[in-house]
């Protein structure tokens, strides 16, 4: 496989992240969208199409916006990565290697500082951790080198009194940042609206095999051709399934056979199964705790859930394109083995189990498959983001390793379309905003209204909890 460009450094994990540029994430100013017009055919032309609307596709279109005509296409059908993230935003606390940490902890310092300039709450849930003893004291070392701030604490957080960490030491993070991805997701996309496209791709055309020459979209029930100047994949686990489609359009055949493989081996996607408790008095509390992640979200809806990120099984991890038609399956196991880890760090939840409401969903992390899995553990320098031209022309295919590196990988590739594009360049007149639908609102999976909440005998009862 030929991956055309890597971004190399690595700090700890991070479920969600991004940043704007200085000037944007210290004033919170919103730039003008630029028009987007047909050509006398009617085709639709635009400097950039972005595929995909979650945080990498979006950060892309907004640092383009100002200078070029910007299209953001959104399938309905793939889930969207970023609202089945807990919102935990990691500065490497977990890591094992100080110098691989300071990017995450960069990374966290910018999402406070673009949370506290554009009103979104952050810090509601102080973070934790809940140091095991065989790493009392060269973990916090390890925190020290990496300049990392924690300050060591008398105690656990009141819900684990009793429960199996007693007696770690535990301290408070803070550096790490805990925010709603469905707020995050919706101030970002403020003012890309207009901008915005609901629509599947039905196929590419090349200019030969050096370039895409115009994307035939599906808009409800219009065919809709967009004529663009350069094209960008973000679109997390769609990104795999539509290099296929693009690969087969190639004319040669040793390119293409070279393409079609490089889409079935771009990618790796990973199930990330997450056990939800839902209560009306839940204490804000995150971090890491007995080897699990905990984040408290308080809901739209009324009450705190808790989110409990068991760890990933790597064995588990798909190469290639995923089935976006089905959503990943709840392994029972997982959650009962998490559950029941909970009841022992935090009796309360064992106690008071009849009174809560519980669920559990299998969310998915796309990865360039480099950076999934064990292996990527004893890579010298991990790379945290790939980029991915395909041979092509004013095309690239985006792979955080996790979506806290948006940042990095967005201003990468910025640049390098910048530098493509040149100086700013409109066409005609009719703008994309009178194809764009009125977007719904967007909400965290579980912070939804029709998220599938379930009392705890019926809960149990489904995972085969004793």
């Amino acid at each position: 496989m030929r991956v055309a460009d890597e971004v190399r450094g690595h700090g700890g994990t991070i479920a969600l992240g991004w940043v704007y540029d200085v000037h944007e994430l210290v004033t919170g100013h919103h730039y003008d969208v630029a028009v987007m017009s047909a050509g006398p055919d009617g085709d639709l032309s635009v400097d950039v199409l972005v595929v995909g609307a979650g945080i990498q596709g979006l950060y892309v279109a907004r640092s383009l916006q100002r200078t070029y005509s910007v299209c953001v296409l959104s399938d309905p059908a793939v889930t969207s990565e970023t609202l089945d993230a807990v919102g935990y935003v990691s500065a490497g606390y977990e890591g094992n290697d100080a110098a691989r940490m300071q990017p995450a902890r960069r990374a966290a310092g910018y999402w406070r500082l673009w949370a506290e300039s554009n009103g979104v709450p952050a810090g509601y849930a102080p973070a934790h951790f809940a140091v095991p003893a065989p790493e009392a004291s060269s973990r916090p070392r390890l925190w020290v080198d990496a300049t990392l701030q924690h300050t060591r604490l008398d105690g656990l957080p009141e819900p684990f009194a009793g429960g199996s960490l007693e007696g770690e030491p535990v301290y408070a993070l803070g550096d790490d940042v805990v925010l709603n991805p469905g707020e995050v997701l919706a101030r970002l996309r403020d003012g890309l609206e207009p901008s915005c496209l609901h629509g599947s791709i039905v196929r590419f055309v090349l200019a030969g095999d050096a370039a895409i020459d115009h994307v035939q979209v599906e808009v409800g029930e219009d065919m809709v051709t967009i004529a663009p100047r350069y094209v960008v994949l973000a679109a997390g686990v769609g990104n795999a399934a539509l290099l296929g489609m693009l690969g087969k359009r190639f004319r040669d055949t040793s390119s293409r056979r070279d393409r079609l493989e490089t889409a079935r081996t771009s990618q790796a996607v990973r199930r990330a199964t997450v056990v939800c408790v839902r209560g009306d008095d839940l204490p804000l509390v995150s971090g890491w705790f007995g080897g699990l992640c905990i984040v408290a979200q308080p809901l739209h809806g009324g009450g705190v859930s808790w989110l409990i990120s068991a760890p990933i099984d790597d064995h588990q991890t798909l190469l290639g394109p995923d089935d976006t038609r089905f959503e990943p399956a709840v392994p029972s196991p997982v959650v009962a083995r998490t559950v029941e880890h909970l009841f022992a760090m935090a009796p309360m939840f064992e106690q008071r189990a009849g009174e809560l409401q519980w669920a559990a969903y299998t969310g998915r992390r796309v990865q360039h498959p480099s950076l999934a899995g064990p292996a990527a553990a004893q890579v010298a320098t991990p790379v945290p983001a790939k980029l991915e031209t395909f041979g092509l022309e004013a095309f690239l295919a985006l792979w955080p390793s996790h979506l806290g590196y948006s940042m990095i990988l967005g201003d990468v590739a910025s640049e390098r379309i910048a530098d493509a594009l040149g100086p700013a360049h409109h066409g005609p007149s009719r703008a994309v905003a009178e194809l764009a639908a009125p977007a719904g609102a967007l909400r965290s999976r579980w912070d939804r209204d029709d998220f599938p909440w379930s009392d705890w005998s019926d809960f149990s009862t489904t995972h085969g909890i004793k």
